[in-house]
């Protein structure tokens, strides 16, 4: 195959170019300010807080998130760990959050910086800077192990604990030996969901919210002298090599101050996978084209999706059970997603409780449902910035090493490399191509197809340009008041004190 361009390790924050790869990771996050961060990745996190905002919003009046309040109290509480451990838990309960490459940054970076606010006194712009900190210091960590097996996703616990320390240790001002001693103790201990407790119970709802209070546990443990391994990276016995089959160590530093992770943020209209997203935009315009369908009138309906969204369906289907289906295993299920809008012509927060999904019209679609693997949207899929392009680009021939896609992608395994160029050298032209293809065969003969290259929200020309007015109506849509989002979108003028309130309101629902 065609060598690709070797990535420059040697970009990074001054200092020593032989310190270890969280101290320089660390050197850099601890100084960064908010006139270093650009105005376009300003916005973006900006974004990100009012979608996390409306995720959180949208589990407080679902039973799950009442159930994890009345265990831990509400989201606003004056012990900043305890808040942000239920706000990590209400985010992503529902997989209502955001993604990057490379992973699930909001549950530590958004929901620990809000937590971590009114204590430490963070006006409106050092609220963003210290969520874009974070994001940062997650996202490339988590790139740097991002070739390991697939469907980690929000149970990626390291991108938590990364992104929770970061989060706390930047509100905090910590000096430099405590950001490294910080996230040593905090990337030392991984705490692995399993795969059966998230898809038939509500251990999800916990998944995020663990590795964040661990994560601040270890910061606390920092800043009072306990010792954690500066190299806990890139030793062989440390995180990448555990976790990841070709670990990119260059990820972690590469580009730092000038590609931003943030440019690549994707924004959820639905909860549920992103990976399902494509063909739930789907299922949404047939809707629009042929009203309500019920199963009646269905011989069959063909989910053609990348490898991404194939392998999620059968990862989920063994749990899938009418209506004793879990909550999390519904909110998995492409099958579910697409039923639901084609029958309503909405999936929300909603359509994830026990009375919906004890709804048989719902599974009486679904079990016409096939879903495919379709090449052409996986090479298409592998050649945007994220969840993969990014990580293979960066890796080059490294990545012929990597299982997962040997097996996927066969003989062509070359070929697709050798055609996915250099890495990129920033990421303001960031994107996402997890498309879908959507085929209803009608019983009277009669066949709709929609295609969808790439959802609504994820990153691209058209996210950068309408995420504002994306997560807007999000957090309208699961009850927020507009002059609350307005606040929230010009919160880099607002103080400490108005800042602490603004994030007061945002939380604030009404519980039936």
């Amino acid at each position: 195959m065609t060598s690709m361009a070797p990535v420059d390790t040697s970009t990074g924050p001054p200092g020593d170019a032989f310190a270890s790869l969280s101290t320089r990771l660390a050197a850099w996050a601890c100084t960064v300010t908010y006139e270093d961060i650009p105005a376009h990745t300003l916005a973006a996190a900006r974004s990100q807080l009012i979608s996390n905002l409306a995720a959180v919003r949208g589990s407080l009046n679902h039973p799950v998130g009442r159930k994890i309040i009345d265990a831990f109290g509400p989201p606003v509480q004056s012990d900043a760990g305890q808040s942000a451990y239920v706000l990590a838990a209400l985010a992503t309960a529902l997989d209502f959050d955001e993604v990057a490459y490379s992973g699930h940054v909001s549950a530590g970076a958004v929901n620990v910086a809000i937590a971590e606010a009114a204590r430490n006194g963070l006006d409106g712009k050092s609220l963003l800077t210290t969520i874009v900190a974070a994001n940062e210091c997650a996202a490339r960590i988590s790139a740097a192990t991002i070739l390991s097996p697939f469907f980690r996703g929000q149970t990626n616990t390291h991108c938590h604990l990364a992104s929770a320390a970061a989060a706390r240790l930047h509100a905090r001002r910590a000096s430099l030996p405590e950001w490294t001693a910080g996230l040593g103790l905090a990337l030392g201990i991984l705490a692995v969901p399993l795969h059966h407790g998230v898809m038939t119970s509500d251990v999800k709802a916990l998944s995020a919210a663990a590795p964040v209070r661990l994560a601040l546990d270890a910061c606390d443990a920092a800043a009072h002298g306990l010792a954690g391994p500066d190299t806990i990276l890139e030793h062989p016995e440390g995180l990448l090599a555990y976790l990841s089959a070709v670990p990119l160590p260059d990820a972690v530093t590469s580009g730092l101050g000038h590609r931003w992770h943030t440019d690549t943020l994707t924004y959820k209209r639905f909860p549920g996978s992103a990976y399902l997203h494509a063909a739930f935009d789907c299922a949404e315009r047939l809707h629009r084209q042929l009203g309500a369908v019920d199963a009646s009138r269905v011989r069959r309906i063909v989910v053609h999706g990348s490898l991404l969204t194939w392998q999620m369906e059968q990862k989920v289907a063994s749990a899938l059970d009418g209506p004793r289906t879990s909550v999390s295993a519904a909110s998995l299920s492409v099958g579910y997603g697409i039923a639901t809008l084609l029958l309503t012509g909405a999936f929300g927060v909603e359509d994830l409780t026990a009375a919906a999904i004890d709804d048989e019209a719902r599974w009486s679609l679904t079990e016409k449902m096939e879903v495919e693997h379709d090449m052409r949207l996986s090479e298409r899929m592998a050649q945007a910035t994220s969840p993969l392009g990014a990580a293979l680009r960066q890796a080059g021939d490294r990545a012929m090493n990597w299982p997962e896609l040997v097996a996927w992608g066969g003989d062509d395994v070359q070929r697709i490399l050798a055609g996915l160029g250099t890495p990129e050298e920033t990421f303001e032209n960031a994107t996402m191509a997890i498309g879908a293809r959507v085929r209803l065969e009608l019983v009277d003969g009669t066949t709709v197809t929609e295609e969808c290259d790439a959802f609504i929200g994820s990153a691209g020309a058209a996210t950068r340009r309408d995420h504002r007015a994306i997560v807007g109506q999000k957090f309208r849509a699961v009850g927020g008041a507009e002059d609350v989002l307005s606040e929230l979108e010009g919160i880099e003028l607002l103080d400490p004190s108005r800042t602490a309130q603004a994030l007061r309101r945002a939380l604030h629902v009404d519980r039936d």
